[in-house]
């Protein structure tokens, strides 16, 4: 009776072995390429997205501070839009590989609730905000008309000297 039990098993040990190895033979090296390039390719694309969509972002909150201190530094209040363009461009070319239009995309404005003149009045508190569209690598700009891009919002406050002449 040992016997017989002992060629059962060892007839079945055989056979579950003989399955097993013969069942998986070369397909590990298939799946993991197919996996690896169905999760890794779309992980690294999203990977280098976000990172120039948030070096973007960081360079339009640059290029607002440079802005703002380039307009509450300017020696009137006719060449500070002026200079705040200039800085907030240099800033920009240095962080961001969109174009810069300061008509559209650069704002100055008044932080108090009582009117102000947007100038250079000691003790006023100035905003200036820049607008950008990033596109997202390896894509166009759009698709039917619909931009396939992020939108990128930086604001900066600056406080123009409380002892600084009126010019």
């Amino acid at each position: 009776m040992r016997s017989l039990l002992t060629a059962v098993t060892d007839r079945t040990r055989r056979h579950i072995d003989v399955r097993s190895t013969r069942g998986d033979a070369g397909n590990a090296v298939l799946e993991f390429v197919v996996l690896a390039t169905f999760l890794m390719v779309p992980l690294i694309y999203i990977i280098i997205a976000v990172s120039q969509v948030q070096g973007s972002a960081y360079g339009a909150t640059e290029a607002t501070r440079e802005a703002g201190r380039a307009y509450i530094g300017a020696a009137t209040s006719s060449d500070a839009l002026r200079e705040a363009c200039t800085a907030a461009t240099v800033a920009l070319q240095n962080g961001v590989a969109t174009t810069f239009d300061c008509a559209s995309q650069l704002r100055v404005s008044c932080v108090s609730d009582t009117p102000c003149s947007v100038g250079l009045v000691p003790g006023e508190t100035i905003r200036v905000e820049i607008d950008l569209a990033v596109g997202l690598p390896f894509l166009p700009t759009s698709v039917f008309g619909h931009p396939l891009t992020v939108s990128v919002h930086a604001i900066h406050d600056e406080v123009v000297d409380p002892y600084r002449t009126t010019r």
